[in-house]
């Protein structure tokens, strides 16, 4: 239940290159306290899953049973890198430590999501919700004080509070396109980095290490999570980038309920595309069309010669120019002022 080892991995998805640049698109596993300085890395496109988006029973059992535990501790001085590790003895104590922060705040997101009914209504009776209520019931009776100042809900917040509390405890999914690595590298497999991010980058680059690209003509198409079955079944290139997008959008090539389906894929991209959720559609890239020059390539942070699919969206870069001026203006209150001056805005 206390699990301090490390879940930290790295796989190659899909890997594609054209004439000598070298398009990777990896699924990572780690830490979601470094997913922040991941996300400082511009030239990577990135999605994984918002704390908004799963339901929070799944987030509890995934905490309660494989929480995330730091494998070392370094002993406390000035700036951003520890030099030397705490000792054996005070290392027990850190990660007890952090162990009773975890079963505060799966004590805090139980309570939040409205507790065992609400929870087990939401879970559909899953086995594995009810595994994890009773390891909460648990811990609770260890935690009478914490528990006394918990009020009861009569329906259980929205999961994009209840799970909050959990993100410092949880294993994280990204899935990450680049064509420019090596200052992600030089960074982060430093002996400066903070060691969990220290271990991601050392998992990507072994796996770099072992993925052979598939050479692309001219006009051919990087698409993550797409399978041979998935060409078979669709010719075209656009329906297939956008099933790419979507299952880049879940880190998945099955829906959230646990099947492959060309068709809800679709529809998940247009969910994603309507209310201007773009970034999804970065991962995707075609190689330049035969008779095109590289050089008009739209790479976005793939730079050339790659052209993103998101490049090629309408209106791709400003959402304002998607949504209506009814719904613009609800989202600032019903105030026009706050719409004219956004709107007066450079895009």
């Amino acid at each position: 239940m206390q699990d301090a080892r490390s879940h930290t991995s790295a796989k190659v998805i899909a890997e594609s290159v054209y004439r000598g640049s070298r398009l990777t698109t990896f699924e990572i596993v780690f830490p979601r306290i470094i997913l922040a300085e991941f996300n400082t890395h511009r030239l990577l496109s990135r999605n994984s899953a918002s704390s908004r988006a799963y339901p929070t029973w799944k987030g509890l059992v995934k905490v309660v049973e494989y929480p995330f535990v730091p494998s070392q501790f370094g002993k406390n001085k000035a700036g951003m890198q520890s030099t030397e590790d705490v000792s054996e003895g005070d290392l027990n104590a850190a990660r007890q430590n952090w162990l009773v922060g975890r079963d505060v705040a799966v004590i805090q997101a139980f309570y939040l999501a409205g507790g065992y009914d609400e929870i087990m209504r939401n879970a559909k009776g899953d086995q594995q919700a009810e595994d994890a209520c009773r390891r909460i019931d648990e811990l609770a009776r260890e935690y009478p004080d914490v528990v006394r100042k918990m009020k009861a809900l009569s329906v259980g917040v929205h999961k994009q509070h209840a799970n909050r509390v959990l993100e410092p405890y949880a294993w994280h999914t990204v899935v990450a396109t680049g064509a420019h690595w090596r200052n992600f590298y030089g960074l982060r497999a430093s002996k400066e980095a903070q060691p969990e991010i220290r271990e991601a980058a050392i998992a990507m680059i072994d796996a770099h290490l072992q993925s052979v690209p598939r050479e692309l003509d001219c006009g051919e198409w990087h698409l993550p999570f797409i399978t041979s079955e998935d060409r078979e079944e669709v010719k075209e290139w656009e329906p297939l980038a956008r099933v790419s997008s979507a299952r880049c959008g879940r880190t998945s090539t099955l829906t959230h309920d646990g099947h492959r389906s060309i068709s809800e894929d679709l529809t998940m991209a247009d969910r994603l595309q309507g209310p201007g959720h773009m970034s999804p559609f970065e991962h995707p890239a075609r190689a330049p069309e035969k008779g095109i020059h590289w050089k008009w390539s739209k790479g976005g942070n793939f730079g050339r010669p790659w052209t993103q699919y998101r490049k090629m969206l309408q209106g791709e870069h400003d959402f304002s120019r998607l949504a209506s001026p009814e719904d613009l203006l609800l989202g600032v209150g019903g105030d026009q002022k706050r719409l004219d001056f956004i709107l007066s805005l450079n895009e």
